[in-house]
């Protein structure tokens, strides 16, 4: 039995991935003597399974049942979260518990959800704060230090060895894009960071436990500095497997840093995304990243030589910067077609300037700054430029996507879920996605989640 509940989901229908969050909240309260159960993979479960492994855990002890929203996917006109049909049946059947529920993650914004107690932001602290107030505990408790965090997988999660596994190296992110409203951006340079000797046992554990070898690494920037680098790559060579991880780089300082490219290439990297944002020198100066704008189409062809068909990578662009017009984007979008970069995409730009936002960029703060204007009091989230609107940068940003979807391999995220169900990545690097069988990818996705529910339910 637990006192607190975690559903937890990353919402792709081709592979079983464990988001980390709920994982790290159900460490951090079990050191503080609460009983956690995380149920992962909830919406590519039945009803009634996740029901019944809800049940399995659920007493007169339990305080509360937690959801994560940071990958809930919703077409809501106004809010980023509205609730998804499996959390909805799933609350319905358990209508008759007394219960309280607790949303969380990236997307919970606002109360609109009336019968949801809601925490925003990183939640250690408020959830262990929630958790006591909850049960009648009154303790001083530490804060959350990420520079101390341990290993928070544990023997019932029914893991398998193809698993990519995430791992949180550091938090925060020493840059400030402009678009970005992540927390803890502009911090000081190797601060935020884990223990090194942490992060090495979690590699042994979860490897002599589970067998894996395979990460997502979350951190904002992995690549934020050589001494980082520099320690993951003597990780790497020390331990006893080959540890393959994929997760975001900045182009910029691998290319004024050159050294750090074989760096990366010793501590185990096999995919990186790379935030290009715009290969425009005005846009991509206004983004923050204008090293990308005079530099980095020739270094990503240099890059790509380098590292051979060990690394791939994939690009994001981002439509609807100022000064950068249509034709500047087919023109990007062509140039990665003529020079076959394996994975590329374009979002519209987002800017919201209402004042319910948690965490806020520099553009929904100061919009007009930068060439934008919200012309609609009652739509803080639609925003016109000299090129743009965001409606059209969305619509064009659909439009390439329907386009680029024959032309990309599997790369970073992708390429690490489809290898949970046991493809070769030499193989999957080497294949077009609109060349592989989804048929299979499903039924071997449907085994895997099948695997996971007999364990839970009957400690298979």
């Amino acid at each position: 039995m637990a006192n607190l509940i975690l559903w937890n989901c990353l919402n792709v229908s081709h592979a079983p991935i464990r988001p980390a969050g709920p994982h790290q909240l159900a460490h951090w309260l079990q050191i503080h003597g609460y009983s956690v159960k995380v149920i992962d993979f909830c919406h590519l479960m039945t009803t009634d399974d996740l029901v019944d492994i809800t049940l399995k855990h659920l007493d007169n002890k339990t305080v509360a049942i937690g959801v994560s929203t940071t990958f809930w996917q919703t077409n809501h006109p106004i809010h980023h979260a509205s609730e998804p049909s499996w959390v909805m049946d799933a609350r319905l059947k358990l209508s008759s518990k007394n219960i309280r529920w607790i949303l969380g993650g990236a997307n919970s914004i606002g109360n609109f959800l009336l019968d949801w107690d809601i925490l925003h932001g990183h939640a250690e602290d408020s959830l262990l704060k929630y958790m006591d107030e909850n049960s009648s505990k009154s303790f001083l408790r530490p804060s959350f230090d990420i520079t101390k965090l341990e290993n928070c997988f544990y023997d019932d999660l029914a893991i398998q060895s193809d698993e990519v596994l995430p791992i949180e190296l550091s938090r925060g992110c020493q840059f400030k894009c402009r678009f970005c409203r992540y927390p803890l951006l502009g911090k000081k340079k190797n601060t935020y960071i884990r223990d090194y000797g942490l992060i090495e046992q979690e590699f042994l554990e979860n490897y002599y436990r589970y067998g894996v070898t395979k990460y997502f690494f979350l951190d904002d920037t992995v690549n934020e500095s050589d001494e980082k680098i520099e320690n993951l790559a003597e990780i790497s060579q020390r331990l006893p497997f080959k540890l393959s991880w994929f997760g975001y780089n900045r182009l910029d300082l691998i290319g004024v840093k050159p050294h750090t490219a074989e760096l990366l290439k010793l501590s185990g990297l096999k995919s990186s995304f790379f935030g290009i944002e715009s290969f425009h020198p005005q846009a991509s100066k206004i983004v923050g990243k204008g090293w990308n704008g005079l530099r980095g189409k020739d270094f990503i062809l240099k890059l790509r030589e380098e590292w051979g068909t060990d690394i791939n990578f994939h690009l994001a662009f981002i439509i609807g910067l100022t000064g950068e017009t249509e034709e500047d984007v087919n023109s990007t979008h062509q140039w990665c077609i003529d020079n076959n970069i394996a994975s590329w995409r374009f979002s519209g730009l987002h800017i919201n300037a209402e004042d319910n936002q948690v965490w806020k960029s520099d553009f929904d703060l100061n919009y007009g700054l930068y060439g934008y204007k919200i012309p609609f009091s009652n739509n803080k989230e639609f925003w016109i430029n000299k090129y743009w609107t965001s409606v059209t940068a969305k619509q064009k940003a659909e439009a390439l996507t329907i386009d680029l979807q024959t032309r990309t391999k599997p790369a970073v995220w992708l390429l690490g879920e489809l290898s949970t169900l046991g493809y070769d990545m030499s193989y999957l690097m080497q294949s077009y996605k609109k060349d592989l069988d989804w048929e299979e990818i499903k039924y071997r996705n449907k085994i895997f989640v099948d695997t996971y529910i007999r364990k839970q339910l009957y400690n298979e």
